[in-house]
C-alpha cells in the first residue's frame, strides 16, 4: 500500500464516519485544530498528527484502527469484553506505533533529500 492510498483511506473514512454528524468545522473545534487541518486530511494533503487521530477516532467514535480499513473491506463487529477491549486497546497502541515509525521513516527520507 502506498502513502497516497493510504491517506485515500483515511480521507474516506473520516468522510464517511463525520457524514450527517460533524461539519468539517465542528469536527476540528471538538478535537481542537483547525478546520483547514481536517480539510487538508480530508483532501489527501497530509497526515494528522498522532495525537489528533486519536483525538479523530474518539470524535468520531470509532477506534484509530476503523479509520484505516479500505472501504471494500467489511467490518467485524466484536461483543464487548474485558477480553476484546484489552485486544482492541494493544492493537491501538501497536498501530499507533507502527503509524509513528512509518512517518519517521518518511520523514527522514525528506531530511535526507535536503
Amino acid at each position: 500500500m502506498t502513502e497516497e492510498e493510504l491517506k485515500a483511506i483515511l480521507s474516506a473514512n473520516i468522510k464517511k464516519y463525520r457524514k450527517g454528524r460533524f461539519t468539517q468545522e465542528t469536527l476540528a473545534e471538538k478535537i481542537g485544530v483547525s478546520s483547514q487541518n481536517i480539510n487538508d486530511v480530508e483532501g489527501k494533503r497530509r497526515f494528522p498528527r498522532i495525537d489528533s487521530l486519536v483525538k479523530i477516532a474518539d470524535a468520531l467514535n470509532v477506534e484509530v484502527y476503523q479509520l484505516f480499513i479500505p472501504e471494500q473491506k467489511e467490518q467485524i463487529v466484536f461483543e464487548e469484553t474485558p477480553e476484546i477491549d484489552l485486544i482492541r486497546r494493544q492493537l491501538n497502541s501497536e498501530l499507533i506505533c507502527n503509524f509513528r515509525k512509518s512517518m519517521n521513516r518518511f520523514l527522514d527520507k525528506i531530511e535526507d533529500s535536503f
